[in-house]
């Protein structure tokens, strides 16, 4: 492996890539990296373009720098290993540095759900972060930004759905996907019904700040809201997506999560709205229907600095999410 700047960040994941083979002599893969203490939790991957990874998954993302000389070591030695029935030889390791995560895993209802998912949701993450980190899942209880949305999407039928988490800290994903473990392929329940989780993760998008910060920049931006979207606009909540509202919340959430070399200047902005299709729809929460935006907007930034901004922060919506109660279904969002 040749080692860059970007190899010496810290590691959000690793996955192998197995390729089946007929061979008799198998170690199985619950037991391969017997040298290592804890041994990690493996995960499938949604199979791409025919492709079979699994993640090996630690409670903490910090235990991966002694669980990849255990994993190099044991390729080295053309270890065949036995996962799920089949045997596979291991010929690769996709290391993840990136700190901004899009997570989906299948979900199937047994009776129809209830349109209050969101709170039951956000409780359903703060569980799977608790069983790996308990004082990591109450600090984040306790702070003012939660680095995560979560969102559950339709799927063909009324009982088949999809569960998206979107994750803005590198060290995040681990104990998420640690938690998660427990209830993969297994029943849970949500709103008193129960569903399956899914048998294999997706990771269905992943990326960095500095790599969002290199985008071309756009002076005509399109952003599409999927789930109804507000804001707090002093003592009122405002369902339109005015663009200082949008670009000051993408703003805010970038500067307290990204790192201080890319850190974004305090912006007057100078911005217009040039088209937009949108509805208000009511969002039902615990007791209350939360009322916001749904729709495309066109933006436009006459100033070229400004521009280069929007359309980085335009590209990290697509991870943040915009506007107020991201963590419980709102304010899904991405550029068109």
């Amino acid at each position: 492996m040749i080692y860059t700047s970007e190899n010496e960040l810290p590691i959000a994941g690793l996955s192998l890539v197995l390729q089946p083979t007929n061979s008799s002599n198998i170690t199985p893969l619950q037991t391969w990296l017997s040298n290592v203490e804890p041994l990690p939790i493996w995960i499938p991957l949604a199979r791409k373009n025919g492709v079979n990874k699994v993640l090996a998954v630690a409670s903490d993302s910090g235990q991966y720098a002694e669980i990849i000389p255990s994993i190099f070591g044991q390729i080295s030695q053309r270890t065949v290993v036995q996962w799920q029935g089949q045997s596979y030889e291991l010929t690769g390791v996709e290391i993840d540095r990136h700190e901004l995560h899009i997570v989906e895993i299948s979900l199937l209802a047994f009776e129809p759900l209830s349109p209050t998912l969101g709170r039951a949701i956000h409780a359903l993450c703060f569980q799977w972060l608790a069983t790996a980190d308990r004082a990591l899942a109450e600090r984040l209880h306790s702070s003012d930004l939660f680095p995560f949305t979560l969102v559950v999407k339709p799927g063909k039928t009324a009982n088949q759905l999809t569960l998206r988490i979107s994750i803005l800290q590198r060290n995040l994903l681990a104990p998420l996907l640690w938690g998660m473990s427990q209830d993969i392929g297994n029943e849970i329940t949500l709103t008193k019904i129960p569903c399956r989780l899914g048998k294999w993760v997706n990771i269905q998008h992943s990326t960095s700040f500095s790599a969002l910060a290199q985008v071309p920049s756009q002076n005509t931006i399109d952003l599409e809201f999927l789930s109804p979207t507000s804001f707090k606009q002093g003592q009122v909540i405002q369902p339109f997506p005015l663009p200082k509202l949008v670009f000051s919340s993408l703003w805010r959430k970038w500067n307290v999560l990204a790192p201080k070399d890319l850190q974004l200047p305090e912006i007057e902005w100078q911005a217009f709205t040039a088209a937009y299709e949108l509805q208000t729809v009511a969002l039902k929460m615990k007791g209350v229907a939360e009322i916001g935006a749904k729709g495309w907007v066109r933006y436009q930034f006459p100033n070229n600095e400004q521009a280069q901004i929007a359309t980085t922060l335009a590209h990290f919506a697509a991870f943040a999410g915009v506007g107020r109660k991201t963590a419980m279904g709102m304010g899904q969002t991405r550029i068109i």
